[in-house]
């Protein structure tokens, strides 16, 4: 028997496992599960981060008076990356949330002093396996990596969250534009955001936490995800047409990223390079 769920904005996946049907359906938004696999030819070795920008994205000011904010650790966030995100060095966030130990559990929050802000620090490991770039909306109106990452556990997804990054509107303690990066990327690890032609193996999966069918992206969203598009475009050598929606991917029915998403101006900003 075959049994597929209807979403107005994305799409179920249903896969055989030997031990029977596993059945999936839509979650969050648009991300799903790939079945489980031996590793891909395609897949990259882990390795340690060859590249790094840190190039201020629209939600960081740099010339804003330096203040304490509170900083909900998401998942799979090292206290390293937080120095560098904020730009705080790692034993003074130590010293001021009083931590033994440089380990920090999801949910934890902690006091980041001075800060003009977090930087979108983006790690970009050697790589040859990317070749796509497919964008997502979350089909939820608030949320973060923590929220959604929590969603894809209960669904089944055995690595939590399926998107390489996602981006924030501003809730859940987020900021508005605010880069998260997943598991799958700091691993290099398949996604599971698009069960279809590959894509899970291919393509880097960028979510934007809204639902565009019903409302618009917010400027800063956009402007990071530009910011983000064009870095992998220039360090993985994706060309303009790869960088799709998750609805042009061969065998979906979905609105995913949404029908009021501003595509063809998203398109001409990357095609300046």
């Amino acid at each position: 028997m075959r049994v597929v769920f209807k979403n107005p904005f994305c799409c179920a996946g249903i896969y055989w496992r030997p031990a029977g049907l596993l059945l999936l359906a839509a979650l969050s938004g648009c991300a799903t599960q790939p079945p489980a696999a031996p590793l891909h030819p395609l897949r990259s070795t882990p390795s340690a981060l060859s590249v790094v920008s840190a190039s201020p994205s629209s939600f960081y000011n740099p010339s804003a008076v330096p203040r304490d904010v509170t900083h909900v650790v998401g998942p799979y966030e090292t206290l390293w990356r937080l120095s560098k995100t904020y730009e705080v060095d790692m034993d003074t966030l130590m010293r001021v949330n009083h931590l033994n130990s440089p380990h920090l559990k999801e949910g934890q929050r902690l006091v980041i002093p001075s800060t003009r802000g977090p930087r979108a620090y983006i790690p970009l490991p050697n790589a040859t396996r990317w070749t796509y770039i497919v964008i997502h909306h979350t089909a939820t109106h608030d949320g973060n990596a923590s929220s959604i990452n929590k969603i894809h556990h209960q669904r089944g997804f055995w690595n939590g969250l399926g998107y390489h990054f996602l981006i924030d509107n501003g809730t859940d303690t987020k900021g508005e534009g605010q880069i998260e990066i997943g598991k799958r990327w700091v691993e290099q690890m398949d996604g599971a955001h698009c069960n279809a032609d590959d894509m899970n193996i291919r393509g880097i999966g960028i979510s934007l936490i809204g639902n565009f069918s019903e409302t618009n992206v917010t400027a800063k969203e956009l402007d990071s995800l530009v910011y983000l598009v064009k870095l992998l475009m220039e360090r993985y050598r994706i060309p303009y047409d790869h960088v799709i929606r998750h609805s042009d991917v061969k065998g979906k029915n979905t609105e995913c990223p949404g029908l009021r998403f501003p595509w063809a101006e998203f398109k001409r900003r990357i095609a300046s390079r």
